[in-house]
């Protein structure tokens, strides 16, 4: 019986695990909040759900390397570590009926080379899963490190660095559960004149040692009735007496894994009796296994076969890797030059642009309007009241900097701008953020300090919290949208060095910061605007609306991710989050008294707590995952001869709509289409993707809008559009550049 996914739990006894999406004890930590605190619990949140919702596995990946710093021409090791949960395990190359290999898909830049991925020295485990099911494989607990020999060509500049990518998959399984893993990796490292040994360097060493050894040893096998017998002579000496011995196949379904062999060592012979695997009917014509000797100082292992090296089997069974030799987003294609300084120029000019775009227009009107309401204040605090708006834009993109920099030490390669709306349980913080502004602009209650005031009220509050938020909440807006000039920034900045990405994340953010302060420096720009009054107690409720709105596409984004049970339960938190909203406004105000107050915030608390449980369980129910890859798309048009452009967007991605509605989904342009033999296809990023993600990456792109033209012809390199919002001229300029 062959089960790779689920198999039956003992007992039908449900475990943690079985609800990943429910972490009630953590969810309690999130809770404390006070008055002027509802916002920062639901950024928070929303951040903090983008690394949980990608990192919760029971094997952890990263790329490990044996030198921080690698010179040109010398070869080097990387090891693909994987850290196993305790009664979990992971598969050797013969992983049995029932399991995975391990496998290693590097992409290196061009010039690398590499050897073939290493599996040290296995285990044999039994795993009883009740029902009367057992299975049995070879594979690892704890910690293993497979080594690969990477060698690096020779004429890389020492002072530079280089990132290898590789996609990691794999099975895990312990007594109740398999799951499917997978983690897309990265290390980038240094080139110099002389090499510089990593921390992991010794750990590298050691799991080298424990690789078999290649021998010549003869093997005889033959099959004996129900039993096959495996003879090895061993060189004299080569074996300790009292060690234990074991053999482990190379090739599945030969041995009959549950049962015992029966071992007897006759001098420099070595004779395994196994019972034969039901399906065998003849002894294989050729055979391959690794001879195990175990001792209490460890293991050590050789490749014996019946045709001497067993190269040829490894190499049957182990996935090579798939080296590509083209870089992304090189120095010519990026913008000002490429550079350090032209990168900040292009994301400090992004950030700007930004500002211009759909997602933060309810932002730029709530700012807008304090702007009016501080008219006449003094112009000191007209700039404080900027600078702190700008510092909440910065801390925000400091924190989602961090979060990315968690993600691609952790290992998860799908790294980029508005990723985490990928993820349902950031999505729904983002509505429940919406409907809590939406409310608070409706006078329901206060998200602290007011955000504005009427009259000569304005006077009497600083307002700088309201400030700070708005810079926080455009931020989180902004996400969604990609402007020109920032995408190519982003993807040079995902690829470096921490510092190198803080500095470009804070020059996006003061971008988005900077027009704020030409109006601080110059308030004659806001003359236009009539004077504060009542109108603008009118605009504040009316500014409530285009949250909403934006709450409504949200949950659109939210029906593309979740089945239809998982969208009702969310939908149901947001419903508690507007009752707490409401209790806390009607309740808990300090014109009641204290009791009361602390009555009707408790209440609230409640309600809040159970929208939050609710809606982190709800982001579990994931609905089914695509398994077209976008590449096996596309080849399949180019095969039938046709161009192809490639539409890569998401249903979160404001810009992409607005490309789509204004542009490349109109008549005219499908026409064009038509008449030029091209075939138009959607790469849908609003869920992960990986196929899509390494497209992406192969342009130097780290999210979308992004549109691409490829020829009929595969061997040519595709045409690329610009970045940002797209123009029926720009796609026919971009039909004029396929090559005839």
């Amino acid at each position: 019986m062959k089960m790779i996914f689920q198999k039956p739990t003992r007992d039908c006894q449900f475990a943690p695990r079985d609800f990943p999406g429910l972490r009630p004890q953590s969810l309690y930590k999130r809770y404390h909040f006070r008055q002027s605190g509802w916002l920062i619990l639901l950024a928070w949140f929303a951040l903090a759900s983008l690394a949980s919702a990608q990192t919760d596995t029971n094997v952890k990946a990263r790329l490990i390397a044996s030198h921080t710093t690698i010179v040109p021409g010398e070869p080097f090791t990387l090891g693909l570590e994987l850290t196993i949960d305790p009664t979990w395990h992971t598969y050797w190359i013969n992983p049995g009926e029932t399991g995975k290999t391990t496998t290693l898909q590097l992409d290196l830049p061009g010039g690398f080379t590499a050897g073939k991925l290493g599996y040290p020295v296995p285990k044999r485990f039994v795993t009883d899963y009740g029902y009367d099911i057992k299975e049995a494989g070879f594979g690892y607990t704890d910690v293993v490190i497979h080594p690969i020999t990477i060698t690096p060509p020779s004429d890389l500049k020492p002072g530079t660095s280089v990132t290898l990518k590789g996609e990691a998959e794999w099975l895990m399984c312990d007594p109740n559960t398999c799951l499917p893993g997978q983690a897309d990796l990265s290390i980038t490292l240094s080139v110099g004149s002389e090499a510089v040994r990593s921390t992991e360097a010794d750990a590298i060493a050691s799991s080298q040692k424990k690789l078999p050894e290649s021998v010549n040893w003869p093997v005889a096998i033959k099959l004996q009735e129900e039993n096959l017998i495996v003879s090895v002579d061993v060189p004299e000496g080569a074996l300790a007496d009292e060690s234990k011995l074991h053999l482990y196949p190379y090739q599945s379904m030969v041995f009959d894994q549950l049962s015992e062999p029966k071992i007897v060592r006759e001098g420099d012979k070595v004779q395994f009796t196994f019972a034969k695997h039901a399906d065998l009917t003849a002894a294989p014509e050729s055979f391959a296994a690794l001879l195990v000797e175990e001792q209490s100082s460890g293991k050590k292992g050789w490749k014996v076969s019946t045709g001497g090296e067993v190269e040829s089997e490894q190499a049957a069974t182990v996935n090579q890797p798939a080296v590509n030799s083209a870089t992304p987003a090189d120095s010519g294609a990026l913008p000002f030059g490429g550079g350090l300084i032209g990168i900040l120029l292009a994301a400090f000019l992004g950030g700007i642009t930004l500002n211009i775009m759909p997602c933060v227009f309810p932002v730029i009107s709530l700012k807008v309007m304090s702007f009016v309401a501080q008219a006449g204040e003094d112009r000191k605090k007209v700039l404080a009241h900027s600078l702190v708006f700008a510092l909440g834009i910065l801390i925000f993109f400091w924190i989602l900097t961090t979060m990315l920099l968690l993600l691609r030490s952790g290992g998860n390669g799908e790294v980029g701008w508005g990723v985490q709306l990928q993820q349902p349980g950031f999505v729904i913080v983002l509505i429940f953020v919406m409907v809590a502004v939406a409310m608070s602009l409706f006078g329901i209650f206060e998200i602290g300090t007011s955000l504005t005031s009427v009259g000569g009220s304005i006077a009497s509050k600083s307002g700088y919290t309201g400030s700070f938020w708005s810079g926080a909440l455009a931020v989180l807006l902004a996400t969604p949208c990609t402007a020109p000039l920032m995408a190519p920034a982003i993807g040079f900045a995902l690829s470096q060095s921490a510092p190198i990405m803080f500095l470009v994340f804070t020059a996006l953010g003061l971008g988005l910061a900077a027009p704020y302060f030409v109006f601080a420096a110059f308030p004659k720009l806001l003359d236009v605007v009539p004077a504060p009054g009542p109108w603008m107690e009118t605009f504040k409720q009316f500014m409530g609306f285009p949250m909403l709105a934006v709450a409504i596409w949200l949950i659109g984004v939210l029906s593309r991710q979740l089945s239809v049970s998982g969208l009702q339960w969310a939908l149901g938190a947001v419903l508690l989050l507007a009752v707490a909203g409401w209790i806390y406004g009607r309740f808990g105000g300090f014109e009641r008294s204290v009791p009361a107050r602390l009555k009707g915030r408790g209440v609230a608390l409640v309600f809040a707590v159970a929208a939050f449980v609710i809606a982190w369980d709800a982001s579990a129910q994931r609905a089914p995952a695509s398994s077209i890859d976008i590449r096996d798309v596309i080849a399949r048009h180019q095969q039938e001869g046709k161009h192809v452009f490639v539409d890569f967007t998401a249903e979160w991605c404001v810009t992409c709509k607005v490309n789509e509605r204004t542009t490349i989904k109109t008549q005219k342009v499908q026409d064009l289409f038509a008449e030029n033999n091209i075939a138009f296809v959607v790469a849908d990023w609003t869920n992960e993707d990986p196929s899509i993600t390494k497209e992406l990456q192969k342009f130097g792109r780290a999210g979308v809008p992004f549109y691409a033209l490829y020829p009929s012809d595969p061997t040519k390199n595709p045409v690329t559009l610009g970045d940002g919002i797209v123009t029926m001229g720009a796609i026919k300029e971009a039909i004029e550049e396929l090559p005839n």
